[in-house]
């Protein structure tokens, strides 16, 4: 196993939540946290509202995501908005996209983070659905609608309400999204990204070192 291995000396992890899974499944083994970022140069909010648009990424809808929407269509909720399904886009792609949606869907059962909802959220989107567990520190409500993973029905009575709200306001989704954004932009930044990844590994190239020189007096 990975925990016997004499040349383990730490495991990381990339949310709060992946962190205490891996200290429960390998106690007493060194995990250490690194704080992914969102690259605010690619994932920022446009200047303009956006169009009536809802986009999520259908791969990881596991069929709730043609549930939820079949629900919405039947009621007439996406009347006068857009659905657009997210794939085989380049990176690039994806964040213009986002930028020109203004609520999107996340359909995750289980993340490491939840990179595609940070993502949305950093473009400004009001952002509906699972977090995914490791997704709970930023799903917050807030700015955001978090839904029991795999309650279909709740899911979809969340985007009704966020579509009635921007029918009555429609800056309401937009300032949701803006605080979304700000949040997401102040926490997962590429400094910390990288204070955090020269920590750990320094940290472990000292106690490789320190094991090495047991050895040696050994």
């Amino acid at each position: 196993s990975y925990s016997d291995n004499a040349g383990l000396v730490g495991i990381v992890a990339v949310s709060a939540h992946n962190e205490e899974v891996l200290h429960y499944g390998f106690p007493g083994i060194d995990v250490h946290r690194i704080h992914l970022s969102i690259d605010p140069d690619m994932f920022s909010p446009g200047e303009d509202v956006p169009p009536r648009v809802i986009s999520y990424m259908p791969r990881r809808g596991r069929g709730d995501d043609t549930q939820v929407i079949e629900l919405l269509r039947r009621r007439g909720v996406l009347d006068g908005w857009t659905v657009r399904p997210l794939d085989g886009l380049t990176h690039a792609e994806v964040a213009e996209a986002l930028r020109r949606s203004r609520i999107f869907l996340s359909f995750t059962y289980q993340e490491g983070f939840g990179l595609p909802a940070a993502e949305a959220m950093a473009c400004g989107n009001y952002v509906i659905g699972f977090h995914g567990f490791a997704g709970q520190e930023f799903f917050r409500p807030e700015f955001s609608a978090p839904v029991e993973t795999g309650d279909v029905l709740a899911f979809a009575r969340a985007v009704e309400n966020a579509v009635s709200q921007d029918r009555s306001d429609p800056e309401w989704c937009r300032g949701r999204g803006l605080d979304a954004s700000r949040f997401i932009l102040a926490e997962y930044t590429p400094d910390r990204e990288r204070a955090t990844v020269i920590d750990t590994y320094s940290r472990w190239i000292e106690a490789r070192r320190g094991s090495r020189a047991q050895v040696a007096t050994d």
